[in-house]
């Protein structure tokens, strides 16, 4: 099979077909040193559940690799529906990312934001995986945390864009 892409490459053809799955955005978070670090991912799946297993894409250009590496500890942050200005921040070379939100410390001291995302899924480095231009950073879950955002909806990239997606739920299902 060849390449479809307009643009001819396998490459070029491959980042198409990726970008035709929708896929859930989250914000992975460490600390390294006492500096705080994280990162805008859609590269992040379930693995097991016994044990509790998920793994987080890294591409090895990213300046959070090496503190995600340093630290074996990180956070990761599923984001709902209305923080696609988290999500843009963290895929930014801001300086400081964690400027205006709320922070707390998580599992190690990592840093958990603490008002941003629908489920929080503090993890300890159990394996890396070469893969590519990425690492594999595959996280045993030592906690996870409750939505802050309980409507129900959950931001998605799609189509190289940010989407909401799932039904606002009533005040009363979010009690």
């Amino acid at each position: 099979m060849t390449s479809t892409s307009p643009r001819g490459s396998v490459a070029d053809g491959f980042r198409d077909a990726m970008a035709g799955l929708a896929s859930g955005v989250c914000v992975v978070t460490t600390t390294a040193g006492g500096v705080p670090a994280g990162l805008t991912t859609t590269a992040v799946m379930s693995v097991s559940l016994d044990p509790p297993l998920v793994a987080v894409g890294v591409g090895r250009t990213s300046r959070t690799l090496e503190p995600l590496r340093a630290a074996r500890r990180f956070a990761v942050h599923v984001l709902p529906h209305d923080r696609e200005d988290v999500a843009a921040v963290f895929a930014s070379k801001a300086t400081d990312k964690f400027a205006g939100l709320a922070v707390r410390p998580g599992e190690g001291g990592v840093p958990v934001l603490a008002d941003v995302a629908r489920h929080v899924v503090e993890c300890e480095t159990w394996a890396e995986v070469e893969a590519g231009d990425h690492v594999l950073l595959v996280g045993r879950v030592v906690r996870v945390h409750g939505a802050a955002a309980a409507d129900g909806r959950a931001l998605v990239h799609f189509d190289r864009a940010f989407h909401p997606v799932g039904a606002a739920r009533s005040e009363q299902e979010c009690a």
